[in-house]
């Protein structure tokens, strides 16, 4: 294990007079500190929840919500064919040479009881979900059965707690929610009577939500989950403090006891006689961190929320704590595009449910070829440009044509009609249009001959349905993405060849931190020593990742998320009290 520490703090040992007294104190409000909370308030333990933002719930809130945990109660109640040795045997091929025996028992054996008990007498539902694993075809992969989804929720039920639950990435009209399974019904409205129902009572109950709250009230993924511990915690008293950032940890001892927390202008001194839970967040928006813990994998850009400052890194590592980088990546990846608008302002767009893997797209690099299968994972498809040359050489785009725009959109782009025109897109460079490949290969500076030679290639595979250089298609995620419709061997595969043709340049993002802090698997942080620092504990990003900067399945960093709360939680539980 590779381990980095800090020298610790000279200011260990002082005795504050309390201004609060808690038995946990969990930092932090996303899915992993939300759930260190619920299953503390679960086990009879009187709970504080600190919240840096004025909103709750952290990069979760801007999620899908997803969370990957194989032989889920759920998966047993759907007849799944899975079982926990072979969730592990797929673990091992996956993560190879960062497969750690310990973390991967400790999960898939608690996964399903964290999952049972986080449901038992609460609010928080998952639903099974059909996506397969990123790698199904790899040995112990499924094709369905290990992803789940939040339930949806009817965010009225909160009152003014509506207002606490952070704001999701994408909305329309302003302000409501658009599940994936919707977005066929949304952009075809006419397609059926079904659909234009759907649409029109989705549209009529956003309208009478506006008459009362900022944005629509129905919510999902995300939004969703943390709508649902919200509720949950406040039925079981469980104190909730917004816009107050954890200041400094207190040590007596050598055992963590309490925290700083600011809050209405003033530094509270707030015991933690059981412990306190460090979830942060990871340090996404720490250029510092990013720069220093990044490796080969060095990046400016991240969709995690913009709170995700590494402050439960850096208080860590200040009393000695370690942190563990021996990891595949630093980083969970997805590829995003820059749109540059007035007063210099960038918006970093995701990586879009319509347009991502489907026919009629590839991804080129500097050399004008395709180096990805473009219908796998967005983790994927970063790696790979890391792979050939990217951040040395930026020269990354995805390239289609018309059709494929106007049909499924392109990043910030939506389809017909939604979008009418491309020029504003142009005149602010967020995408390049031109008449010909070969016009294309020159505005977006590539080798003309070699862009045009791809496309023809492609475009030969694409009519055939084999792509014989990256197996485009085969893989159960790949046909998720897939459109029958195409009327293709291969619905992944689509042909670039009605002009004007459109190239939008990518860069790779992170979607949360895979470094963080060295923990066992109760979620004790340890020194460089591997000995645990006494009542400190880090979940979420803000503990080294279990899959330690590979991405095996949707939901691998929530899942892991909850489940190793789940054990924190019973080991403060355990504590005697201070």
């Amino acid at each position: 294990m590779s381990i980095i520490a800090t020298p610790v703090s000279s200011v260990q040992s002082v005795s504050p007079e309390w201004d609060a007294v808690y038995d946990v104190i969990s930092v932090g409000s996303g899915a992993a500190g939300l759930s260190a909370a619920l299953f503390a308030a679960q086990a009879g333990l009187k709970v504080l929840v600190c919240e840096k933002s004025p909103k709750m719930g952290g990069t979760t809130a801007l999620s899908n919500g997803m969370i990957w945990v194989p032989y889920s109660p759920q998966a047993v109640a759907a007849k799944v064919e899975d079982s926990i040795e072979n969730a592990r045997t797929y673990l091992k091929n996956e993560l190879g040479n960062y497969y750690r025996n310990d973390f991967v028992d400790a999960y898939l054996t608690d996964g399903p009881r964290a999952l049972s008990e986080i449901e038992k007498g609460t609010d928080v539902k998952f639903t099974l979900a059909s996506a397969p694993d990123y790698h199904s075809s790899q040995v112990g992969g499924v094709d369905s059965g290990r992803a789940l989804s939040p339930a949806p929720y009817d965010g009225r039920l909160l009152g003014k707690d509506f207002d606490l639950v952070g704001d999701p990435i994408r909305v329309v009209l302003g302000g409501m929610m658009i599940s994936s399974g919707e977005v066929g019904k949304f952009l075809n409205p006419l397609k059926s009577l079904d659909s234009m129902r759907h649409v029109l009572g989705r549209v009529g109950r956003y309208a009478r939500d506006r008459l009362r709250y900022r944005r629509g009230t129905e919510l999902s993924g995300g939004n969703a989950l943390i709508a649902r511990f919200i509720t949950s915690l406040r039925k079981r008293k469980v104190d909730i403090w917004t816009q107050a950032p954890l200041v400094r940890l207190i040590m007596e001892n050598d055992r963590v006891t309490g925290v700083v927390i600011r809050r209405d202008g003033r530094d509270l001194r707030v015991k933690a006689k059981r412990g306190v839970v460090l979830a942060t967040g990871g340090f996404a928006r720490d250029a510092k961190l990013r720069a220093a813990l990044s490796g080969a994998h060095q990046h400016d850009d991240t969709l995690a929320h913009p709170d995700a400052t590494g402050d439960g890194i850096k208080l860590a590592t200040e009393l000695g704590g370690a942190i563990d980088n021996n990891v595949a990546s630093a980083g969970f990846w997805t590829p995003v595009s820059l749109l540059h608008g007035k007063k210099g302002q960038t918006q970093t767009v995701p990586y879009g449910w319509l347009d991502r893997g489907r026919p009629g797209v590839i991804a080129i690099g500097p050399n004008a070829r395709r180096f990805v299968n473009e219908s796998n994972s967005y983790h994927d498809i970063c790696l790979a440009m890391f792979q050939n040359g990217y951040p040395v050489d930026k020269r990354f785009y995805f390239v289609c044509d018309h059709e494929f725009l106007r049909k499924r959109g392109m990043g910030h782009l939506l389809p017909w009609p939604w979008t009418l025109g491309t020029r504003s897109y142009e005149r602010v460079n967020y995408i390049q249009v031109a008449a010909t490949i070969a016009d294309l290969a020159r505005k977006i500076g590539v080798d003309p001959s070699e862009l045009e030679r791809t496309v023809s290639e492609h475009n030969i595979h694409s009519e055939r349905g084999v792509d014989p250089y990256f197996q485009r298609g085969e893989a159960a995620f790949n046909r998720m993405l897939g459109d029958p419709s195409v009327g293709k061997p291969n619905p992944n595969l689509g042909t670039i060849s009605k002009g004007p043709f459109v190239a939008l340049r990518i860069v790779a993002a992170t979607l949360g931190t895979a470094t963080g802090l060295a923990t066992d698997t109760s979620g004790r942080v340890l020194n460089a020593e591997g000995v645990p620092i006494r009542g400190l504990y880090a979940c979420g990003n803000d503990a080294t990742s279990l899959m330690r900067g590979l991405y095996p399945g949707a939901g691998i960093t929530i899942g892991p998320g909850i489940v190793f709360a789940y054990r924190a939680a019973r080991t403060l539980a355990m504590n005697a009290p201070t």
